[in-house]
């Protein structure tokens, strides 16, 4: 299994996506027939048919589950918005190859953590609550119900971007992926700035690819 790099909350994360997917998963059969829910059931549905299809093929090289993912997930993610928003003042400040860098070393970093999610999903029984929307933004409010241990609100954050909703957020007991993300690299940035965040991000991304091929060709 990947690891995330050491100066995130690794644990959390790999949990806050857990249940995002969670939630993907649930709103197949959620009732309300909100454009944003029919995006999300149709994502969903289409990833959970093709990771059922590829199973051997997954078996065999475990980074399949990165291309399903890629293809199919990653398209309804506003991976430019969350850029901006999780480097804060940052972002303002950093230069035009940094504004390109960046996002796609975020990129591999949100595909690598979907795709681990992937592997460790588990059903789970989701209740609604009535959509929050404000213009282009949408809040789907929802409980997860657990089968131990408490149950978990999740907030699951989409807004309108050139006529197609796309995920920008979620947030688990009230607490945001993004910020989690944004206190990480904020403290990152400070000890070593935006280059050495991309450097590292990069170096993590790449080690990780070596070492899935690895095990592939095994």
């Amino acid at each position: 299994m990947t690891s995330l790099p050491a100066y995130i909350n690794a644990s959390h994360i790999k949990k806050t996506i857990a249940l995002f997917i969670m939630l993907m998963t649930g709103l197949v059969n959620a009732s309300d027939a909100q454009q944003p829910d029919k995006v999300i059931a149709e994502t969903t549905a289409t990833m959970l048919t093709a990771l059922k299809k590829d199973r051997e093929l997954i078996n065999q090289s475990p980074r399949h589950v990165h291309v399903l993912a890629n293809q199919i997930i990653m398209p309804h993610v506003d991976v430019q918005r969350m850029s901006s928003w999780v480097l804060g003042k940052h972002w303002r400040r950093a230069t035009k190859e940094q504004k390109q860098l960046f996002p796609a070393q975020f990129r591999n970093l949100i595909l690598r953590t979907y795709a681990t999610a992937l592997s460790e999903y588990t059903d789970e029984t989701i209740n609604y609550l009535p959509l929050h929307t404000n213009g282009n933004e949408v809040s789907v409010k929802t409980i997860i119900e657990r089968r131990s241990g408490p149950n978990i609100p999740v907030a699951y954050r989409m807004h309108k971007t050139q006529g197609e909703w796309k995920v920008y957020d979620i947030s688990i007991d009230g607490i945001s992926l993004l910020s989690n993300y944004r206190r990480s690299f904020s403290s990152e940035i400070r000890r070593h700035g935006i280059n050495g965040l991309i450097n590292k991000l990069m170096a993590k991304n790449n080690t990780v690819i070596k070492e899935e091929s690895k095990i592939a060709s095994n």
